[in-house]
Formats: structure tokens, sequence, C-alpha cells
């Protein structure tokens, strides 16, 4: 079976040696190649839907590795015990929801060591809950995929750095400081999302003239001057 990049990506952050819950797991590829590449030694495959768990329990059965990886249908992080899992992949879905499971599940996440997360937005709020909740960032990517950049977020337990703008947790403060090779495509990205916003805020008066209105055009700012500074030559 051929595993997509966003799943290599996500997969190369899980140290070896540890048992996994795989939240979000839909066919339980990620599991799957982890097991094949010898780095895991269990996995908890979550999802909230019937279907994709039948998916995940197929893949499971096919591959023979019903001793090594167990399905379980439920609502993020509920159906698995503290203890039972060394780091957690959630993948997948919005920061918001990520946020959300985290939170239902305090004591699991405080057994967990690394968290590996690739939200689909609301990246710069789920950075902002980690480093407010004793997580500190260990590492962060950009996974080109068809024509989307997607974010890899790695978090460790500890003391979280100190608050930023905003905008740096949008961009990601480790993408930044290690000059990613995707970071101006990434910054480009955010600044053609706010100038879409405040474009179609125009047409209306009270919009323009709301507090909302100018914080998208001070991130706008912000991103432009980021990126001048990092790509002016």
């Amino acid at each position: 079976m051929s595993f997509g990049s966003r799943l290599n990506a996500i997969g190369k952050w899980i140290p070896n040696g540890r048992r996994i819950v795989d939240v979000g797991t839909d066919h339980a590829y990620l599991p799957v190649l982890l097991v094949q590449e010898g780095k895991i030694t269990g996995a908890i495959a979550v999802d909230i839907a019937e279907g994709p768990c039948a998916a995940a329990q197929r893949t499971v059965d096919l591959y023979g590795l019903g001793n090594i990886i167990e399905v379980r249908c439920g609502d993020g992080l509920s159906v698995v015990d503290p203890g039972e899992a060394d780091v957690a992949a959630i993948a997948g879905m919005g920061g918001v929801t990520m946020i959300d499971i985290l939170e239902k599940s305090k004591a699991v996440v405080e057994s967990l060591e690394r968290l590996v997360l690739q939200p689909m937005n609301g990246a710069e709020l789920l950075r902002s809950w980690l480093l407010q909740h004793n997580w500190h960032l260990h590492a962060e990517d950009l996974i080109p995929e068809g024509d989307k950049l997607y974010e890899v977020i790695v978090a460790e337990k500890g003391q979280g750095e100190k608050q930023l703008d905003d905008v740096y947790y949008e961009v990601g403060p480790l993408l930044l400081a290690a000059h990613h090779p995707l970071l101006a495509q990434h910054i480009k990205r955010l600044m053609d999302r706010y100038a879409s916003l405040l474009i179609a805020m125009d047409n209306s008066d009270d919009a323009k003239h709301s507090e909302k209105y100018q914080e998208f055009l001070r991130r706008k700012n912000k991103l432009e001057e980021l990126y001048y500074e990092n790509y002016s030559s």
C-alpha cells in the first residue's frame, strides 16, 4: 500500500518503541505504516464514526495486525485510559476540534509524552492552547500535497514558551526560526487570506469600521512585514 506524504510526515515524528493513539484514524493507515516501519509497539486507532471504524478494522485485518492495533469507536481520547499510549497523533480536523478533544480528556493528555498534530485550520489557536497548558513546541513542518500546504505541530510536555503576537502563532514560530523552505509560500497564503477577507468586508460600511476589520488589517500588515523582512532580496 502506498501512503501519502502527509501520513509519512506525521509518522516521522513518532518516536521509536512507543505506543500510540491515532485519533481520526479513518482507515488506520498511520498505525499500519508505523508497524510496517517497526517504530511502534502498539496502537489504538480511534474514530468517532462507525463507517471509518469499520474501514479501519478491515485494514487491520487485511494486514493481520489485530494483535498490535486495536480499533476503538468513540469521541477523541474518551475511549482511551491514562497510560495506554505514550504519543497521540491527531490529524485531519480543525484546531478548535483538537483543542476540544484535548480539553475533554485531561487525564489522558497528562499521561502522554508527545502530541503530533496536523490541523486543517485554526493552527494559531492550537499553538496558543498548547503553550498555555504546559506543552512546548518541539517541531513544526509544512507538507505540500496537491495544491495545499498542511501544517504539522509536534508538542512535548514542559514549560510553554512565552506568549507571542497572534500572527506568530499563525505562521508558526519554529517554521519562522528555521526559515522553512516553504515558509514564503505559507506566509503568502496567509496574507492572501486576510486580503480576501478585507475585500469582502469593504462592501459594508459597518464591517469596515468594525474591530474585526482593524484586527484583520493589523494581521495582514504584520504578515507583510514578516514576509518582506525575510524575502526582500
